[in-house]
């Protein structure tokens, strides 16, 4: 009985031979991330193809490919860009080029020959920058000229292969590394079945290799469509985001060009874009896209942006022209994020996007972007655009304080802009916002109501809540991230008896029981009581809302918690007033 060569019925069940024997070329998109295969995965594959070899098992299946076929000239190889996949292709790669040495150094140059030529280069001429099958990535380029190199080094065999001369890929990246290192150890691990078993062995790797490993080939019509595959087979590796495939999509635009001026491309464009994007913490870079995709059209899914904006660039051939394009709400998007003033707006209207920064969702961006740049560009007055962001972050803090989700402002800025018409104005804003019934915007009762009776202990707006307050009183800005200390402690030992149980429950984490406080003087503190808190307050602490606390309250009773409360509820309404 024949032995079964694939896992499935399926047409698209690829043997390593019908993936690779063709006509076509295999490129690792200039910007993903290297080839990164550890040793124990090496082993893993010996392992595998030993077991068909040695009758243990009829096939092996590698998983699934998933691959985009470029446009390209008609009368080149398809190239296809592979979109995950690019660990097991490259790895099978090495492995046929190590095949291909240990038949030369058996003096099998027939078989090298004829291998190498089938599987592993393009032996016509193309208009494509390399004739090898495998275009790495751009680390891994150097790498893969090594492993060439080391196989035409052999006189015979390059003669044997004539008139194919090699087109190195451009040598970009690291001499050495995970690439080599693999392909040495592909030959080691070939040499030494040789060794023990003969030449023959070699060849019932090779034939088991291309012929009885398998995998299933996914051709996307959209490369954003990869990531959506990628998920549901549960893969292990990390898929593409949306910046990826952006960053490959314009460096697809220079694929032919020579290696000089792709580098000059990247540290004159890319790299200072990209760059900006890094902090010492982490990359806001994969976050930029989704908002700015907005900006150009509202109505645009997450996974739509990759697609609307390849189409918007198929005409364009330029990546720095590209760059510029997708970079006018770059420092909009930074600022927006961090705080800073990269945009050198005016003082009154840094400082509210500054506050903003430390509270707004994501789906503010869209609207907030385009108001800072109008602000910048002057076509939004320095006066309206404050009064704009002070409405938006009253709206915002309002909403917070209420305990109202997140959810629906999504629908409401995103198309902000455009809903404010010709005019962009604190009128115009506010009508447009107003316009969506279903999204609250609290009154000041609900506002006053809410922080007299809400817990707001562990609500993502009380840090801010606080800051603000300290700010009022007079403190300064301490750039250090406070802790939330309760002045009724969550579990009060003796001195706490003027409250009773259920006062301790339903007052413990009101705003009025809550200040700022150092992590080492709240861990100090603790559940102590409140004589002994007063005195640090007032003596120690660096925030001036404790100590005036301490020098308002001799004593902290349920009738001065109700008397702190109206006094923060009548200052926030004023402070955060629309």
């Amino acid at each position: 009985m024949q032995k079964r060569q694939k896992l499935t019925n399926s047409s698209d069940e690829a043997s390593i031979s019908d993936l690779i024997s063709g006509d076509i070329v295999f490129s690792i998109p200039y910007f993903q991330r290297p080839y990164k295969w550890e040793p124990k995965r090496l082993s893993q594959l010996n392992t595998d193809i030993l077991a068909v070899v040695d009758g243990r098992a009829d096939s092996h299946f590698l998983g699934a490919v998933i691959i985009y076929g470029r446009p390209s000239n008609p009368s080149d190889p398809k190239v296809y860009e592979v979109i995950d996949g690019q660990q097991r292709l490259t790895t099978i790669f090495l492995y046929l080029c190590g095949i291909v040495r240990t038949f030369c150094i058996n003096g099998e140059y027939d078989e090298a020959s004829s291998l190498f030529l089938k599987y592993l280069v393009i032996s016509r001429n193309t208009s494509l920058f390399t004739n090898s099958k495998l275009q790495s990535s751009k680390d891994d380029r150097a790498q893969l000229n090594h492993v060439f190199a080391s196989l035409m080094a052999d006189e015979n065999f390059s003669n044997r292969v004539a008139p194919f001369r090699y087109l190195p890929l451009p040598a970009i990246g690291a001499d050495r590394g995970r690439l080599r290192s693999n392909y040495s150890s592909a030959l080691r691990f070939l040499e030494k079945e040789v060794e023990e078993a003969g030449v023959q062995r070699l060849r019932d790797i090779y034939r088991v290799l291309v012929e009885s490993f398998s995998v299933v080939q996914i051709d996307v019509w959209d490369p954003m469509n990869g990531p959506k595959i990628f998920d549901s087979l549960n893969s292990q590796q990390q898929p593409m985001t949306t910046g990826d495939l952006v960053r490959n999509e314009i460096f697809s635009k220079v694929a032919g060009r020579s290696p000089a001026e792709v580098e000059v491309i990247d540290q004159t464009s890319w790299q200072p874009f990209y760059m900006k994007f890094a902090d010492r913490q982490s990359s806001l870079f994969d976050d930029y896209f989704f908002p700015y995709g907005l900006i150009l059209n509202p109505n645009l899914k997450k996974s739509e942006v990759y697609s609307h904006l390849r189409d918007g660039w198929r005409k364009k051939d330029d990546p720095a022209e590209i760059v510029k394009e997708i970079a006018v709400f770059q420092d909009a998007f930074l600022d927006l994020s961090r705080g800073s003033n990269l945009k050198q707006l005016l003082p009154a209207p840094a400082a509210c996007v500054k506050r903003l920064s430390e509270i707004i969702p994501s789906s503010t961006f869209p609207f907030l972007m385009q108001l800072i740049n109008g602000i910048s560009d002057g076509t939004v007055s320095g006066t309206d655009g404050t009064q704009i962001l002070e409405l938006v972050e009253s709206f915002l803090v309002r909403r917070a304080i209420c305990g109202h989700e997140p959810t629906g402002l999504h629908a409401v800025f995103k198309r902000l802009w455009v809903d404010c018409g010709e005019y962009i104005n604190q009128d115009t804003v506010e009508t447009a916002i107003r316009g969506h019934k279903t999204v609250v915007w609290p009154d000041e009762e609900d506002v006053k109501k809410s922080i007299k009776t809400r817990p707001l202990y562990g609500s993502t707006i009380t840090g801010y809540l606080l800051k603000e307050w300290n700010v009022f009183l007079g403190g300064d800005v301490v750039n250090i991230d406070f802790w939330i200390e309760h002045v009724l402690p969550d579990k009060p030992r003796e001195g706490w008896e003027m409250f009773s149980k259920e006062q301790h429950e339903s007052n413990k984490d009101l705003l009025a029981n809550l200040l700022p406080l150092t992590q080492k003087m709240n861990q100090e503190l603790s559940n102590g009581p409140y004589g002994l808190k007063r005195k640090a307050y007032q003596e120690d602490s660096c925030f001036k809302a404790a100590r005036k606390f301490a020098d308002d309250h001799a004593d902290w009773s349920p009738e001065s918690l109700v008397q702190r409360s109206e006094k923060l509820s009548d200052w926030a309404v004023l402070r955060w007033r629309f």
